[in-house]
């Protein structure tokens, strides 16, 4: 029995790596474009797992449709990738509270943020500038990094002069 082509007398399928060859996956986008656009997209939706229960609801549906619609373009191997991730924004859709209980600890704490950020920044540029300086001295000389070095660079003989050569 012959071998039937199913794909006859239509396109070739795409090949990995070859950029934008489904255009239906960017919307007719340019790849480039669409790809930061999808990123902001999941990441909110993302975000909104965390928040209100409605908007909590609404991102894992939007995020469950999504999921879904990969399916039929990359197969199987997608949905089983993706299986876990489904099941929890299913669970996450049904949720019927109507109450926000979602770590009370983390919103209160989240009002130390600010403080935190600004505290890690100082620490962060005093260490660096610090270190820069007990390095290379007040005024940034690299020859001041050169006083402190154990010996002074050779370029014939980097390693130190007693190995002996290679032959």
């Amino acid at each position: 029995m012959p071998i039937v082509n199913s794909r006859a007398g239509r396109e070739p399928a795409p090949r990995k790596g070859q950029g934008n060859a489904i255009p239906f996956l960017t919307f007719g986008m340019p790849r480039d474009v669409f790809i930061p656009m999808a990123g902001v997209a999941e990441f909110t939706m993302g975000f909104g797992l965390l928040w209100t229960p409605l908007v909590r609801r609404l991102s894992a549906v939007a995020l469950f449709v999504i999921f879904n619609a990969a399916v039929y373009p990359f197969g199987r191997i997608d949905l089983i990738g993706h299986a876990l991730i489904m099941a929890v924004i299913v669970a996450i859709a049904a949720d019927h509270t109507r109450e926000i209980y979602f770590m009370p600890w983390l919103k209160k704490a989240v009002a130390g943020v600010p403080a935190g950020l600004a505290a890690a920044l100082v620490i962060f540029v005093t260490a660096y500038w610090g270190l820069h300086i007990s390095i290379y001295g007040p005024g940034g000389r690299p020859e001041a990094a050169a006083e402190r070095l154990t010996h002074v660079p050779n370029p014939d003989h980097p390693h130190g002069r007693d190995i002996p050569p290679v032959h």
